[in-house]
C-alpha cells in the first residue's frame, strides 16, 4: 500500500516527509512481566534492582556481546492508579526490562549462555511471575525523535532543546 502523505507543515526539517528516520543500530528487546503475588512491592523492587541487575551485567556473555544497554523500569501501584485515573488503559505488568543489542545472534548468543540458564532464570523464581503469567516481549528498532542516541554505539542525536526551544541538535 502506498502512503498518502498528509497536508502538514512541519516545525522541524528533520522530520519533513523526504527526512531520513533516525532509527538507531540497536535491537531494542522489552520483556514486560509481573511479580509473584506473594511478593510484596517492596522486596520486588529490591531483588530487581539489586540482585537480578547485578547477575545480569556481572554474565560473561553481557560483557563479550557487548549489550548496549540495560534498563529497568518498575511500574509502582501508585503510577498503576494515576493511569487509570487519568482514563487510560493500563498494561498491567509490574515491570520491564530492555536489552539492546546490536544483532540477533548478539541476543541469542547472551540469552542461551550457561549464566542465564544457571543464574538469571533461577533468579527469576524469587519475584517473578514468568511461570504462570509469562513474559510478554516486544522487539523494534528505536526512532529517536527527541534526545540524546546511546553513546558509543554509532547512533544519532534527535532533536534537543537549544534555549528552551526544540532545535535541529548536533
Amino acid at each position: 500500500m502506498v502512503h498518502n502523505k498528509t497536508d502538514h507543515k512541519f516545525s522541524s526539517p528533520r522530520l519533513e516527509w523526504d527526512a531520513k528516520e533516525n532509527y538507531q543500530p540497536c535491537i531494542k528487546l522489552s520483556f514486560f512481566f509481573k511479580k509473584l503475588p506473594y511478593v510484596d512491592d517492596d522486596h520486588f523492587q529490591m531483588h530487581y534492582n539489586h540482585v537480578h541487575a547485578d547477575l545480569t551485567v556481572a554474565s560473561k556473555e553481557f560483557n563479550v556481546v557487548k549489550i548496549q544497554r540495560y534498563v529497568q523500569t518498575y511500574q509502582t501501584p501508585a503510577m498503576k492508579e494515576k493511569i487509570r485515573s487519568l482514563g487510560m488503559e493500563l498494561l498491567d505488568y509490574d515491570a520491564c526490562s530492555q536489552i539492546w543489542v546490536k544483532s540477533w545472534e548478539d541476543w541469542e548468543k547472551f540469552s542461551s549462555s550457561p549464566e542465564y540458564a544457571a543464574a538469571l532464570m533461577p533468579d527469576a523464581d524469587h519475584f517473578m511471575d514468568y511461570k504462570t503469567s509469562g513474559i510478554k516481549v516486544f522487539a523494534g528498532y528505536d526512532n529517536i525523535v527527541f534526545g540524546k542516541a546511546i553513546p558509543d554505539c554509532d547512533a544519532t542525536d534527535g532533536l534537543t532543546r537549544d534555549k528552551g526551544h526544540v532545535s535541529a541538535g548536533l
